[in-house]
């Protein structure tokens, strides 16, 4: 298996923040650890993300597309012959695809979450 212990990084947007942050992923034979300054030791999770991206995206009220694990566990299927630069390259389109989402999810001033 190609790719395995690599870490890859999504840089996702957070209104709450305003700015991005990196959200790191590495792959391993089932599926990927997600690392996050939060969860620092990793967050074991299936080539969905499930349950790691949900919960590591939840604790920062980050919006998200609700069909990302498809899309992620799309790119590491692909990352068994692809190249590591052609894999980041993945995730930087997921990346400005959550981001996007998130950019556009609406303020309500106080409510604001």
């Amino acid at each position: 298996m190609q790719n395995i212990g690599v870490e890859f990084k999504l840089r996702v947007y957070s209104q709450r923040w305003g700015h991005r942050d990196n959200y790191n992923l590495t792959k391993t034979e089932d599926g990927w650890t997600i690392k996050t300054m939060k969860f620092h030791q990793g967050l074991v999770s299936d080539k969905h993300g499930s349950p790691g991206l949900e919960k590591a995206l939840g604790s920062e009220s980050i919006s998200y597309p609700h069909d990302i694990g498809y899309f992620l566990s799309d790119i590491w299927d692909a990352s068994q012959n692809r190249s590591v630069e052609e894999v980041q390259s993945y995730f930087d389109k997921l990346a400005d695809w959550i981001s996007n989402t998130e950019e556009s999810k609406p303020n309500f001033g106080p409510l604001h979450l």
